[in-house]
């Protein structure tokens, strides 16, 4: 502020040219003897606002949601090259198809106006690529070894043994790498958890739930989630898990019912259709059993019909789980920004999954697979805009916190595990 004030010299030779100033003529009001004489403020006027104290608490803004501007056709032909290649030179390519595949999908991800952006390389996920082929091959040596001696439990105990070894290496791995090469605005992602914690939890985990007969799993399930969330940054900002296992039992369970109860029904349904419904009896006629090989026409068409109605019945079922599975991780998801905590909200109802998961699974079924990198991004345009981060949330005061890692140790077999951070 004080480089904007005039100096003390300056003021005092404005006062003396004012005092040999002869009053004008044209004033004839000037102010009398005792006006002149009452003390002035010499105080020049500020030159620059107040500046005003930020607050604590980020200002309300609508949902922030994501943007995804991803276009099948040229995501085709980057998953058509990464396939050639993958051919060509016998898998070894994988890394760096799939570097090019998140360089791609990262870019056209917009939040608050502003892209992401993967810093993996091939040649970094790599080298982690052949660090697990090599545990792997490992591991199946040696069961291949053992069974090949008969020993069958052994093997048994060592394969299973070896996937609970390599799963916590998969999941540290994906996560401590995949999230250390991504960035939004320049400001990195992290992932602080150890190794060590992580696997202990996971056995102990496996441990009670094969001696609960698998009732356990969902709170383990919660349970590495929570660990895996709690050690996530974004900058600043850190993340939490809040869902109980019980709840995730309860949905679990809930739908377990659903299956039983629909297939009983289908069994009553057939019942009554069989012995009761008009034309059915005729179809199983006596001739027709005795001649297998030529079975009715409306014996088929009879059994297409079972078929389908299984189908839809079981796959509506399977739906509703999945997208309330979804709703349970991200409805107990926060984040932790401006010392308050932000929510996350998926707005996804079934109808909507339901027309497209119909939809992808005709796009595939009609083109051989050909059309799945189409349905890939018809997803991501799908899922993106659904997912709300509370709207105090302020990204713009998000600092850089998180150090560079490079290792990409267990990224690769995240992906043959079908292990995902989402």
């Amino acid at each position: 502020m004080t480089e904007h004030l005039p100096d003390d010299n300056s003021l005092e030779a404005a006062d003396d040219s004012s005092k040999n100033v002869e009053p004008s003529s044209e004033n004839e009001n000037s102010p009398t003897d005792e006006t002149q004489h009452l003390p002035i403020d010499e105080t020049p006027p500020p030159t620059e606002p107040p500046v005003l104290a930020e607050p604590k608490a980020p200002i309300y803004h609508a949902p922030w949601s994501l943007s995804f501007y991803g276009e099948g056709s040229k995501y085709f032909v980057i998953r058509l090259i990464n396939a050639i290649l993958q051919v060509v030179t016998l898998n070894f390519y994988y890394p760096w198809a799939k570097a090019a595949k998140l360089n791609y999908l990262y870019e056209q991800t917009e939040f608050a106006g502003s892209r992401f952006k993967f810093h993996g390389t091939g040649k970094e996920m790599f080298i982690g690529y052949l660090k697990m082929l090599a545990i792997i091959l490992s591991i199946y040596g040696c069961v291949w070894w053992v069974r090949s001696n008969e020993q069958f439990v052994l093997g048994f105990l060592l394969l299973y043994g070896g996937l609970i070894i390599i799963y916590p290496l998969a999941l540290h791995g994906t996560a401590k790498y995949r999230l250390s090469r991504s960035s939004w605005r320049g400001i990195f992602f992290g992932y602080r958890g150890e190794l060590g914690e992580l696997f202990a939890k996971l056995f102990i985990g496996i441990v009670v739930s094969f001696f609960t007969l698998g009732i356990y799993w969902s709170w383990m399930q919660v349970d590495i989630r929570k660990y895996v969330t709690k050690n996530i940054r974004f900058g600043s900002v850190e993340f939490d898990f809040v869902g109980k296992g019980a709840d995730l039992f309860l949905i679990k369970l809930k739908y377990v019912i659903f299956i039983f109860a629909a297939a009983i029904f289908g069994l009553i349904i057939l019942f009554f259709m069989g012995f009761f419904g008009a034309g059915v009896a005729n179809m199983l006629k006596t001739e027709t059993i005795d001649g297998i090989t030529s079975p009715s026409i409306g014996l088929i068409i009879w059994l297409v019909l079972i078929y389908l109605f299984f189908i839809a019945i079981m796959g509506s079922i399977t739906l509703m789980r999945q997208r309330e599975i979804f709703q349970f991780y991200a409805d107990n998801t926060f984040l932790w920004q401006n010392e308050q905590w932000h929510g996350v909200k998926l707005h996804m109802s079934f109808i909507d999954l339901l027309q497209l998961s119909i939809t992808n699974m005709l796009l595939i079924l009609f083109t051989l697979g050909i059309a799945t990198p189409f349905v890939e991004i018809r997803t991501l345009h799908f899922i993106m805009p659904r997912l709300e981060i509370d709207g105090s949330f302020d990204p713009d005061s998000l600092t850089q916190t998180e150090k560079d890692y490079r290792d990409a140790f267990g990224e690769d077999v995240g992906d043959w595990l079908d292990i995902d951070l989402a």
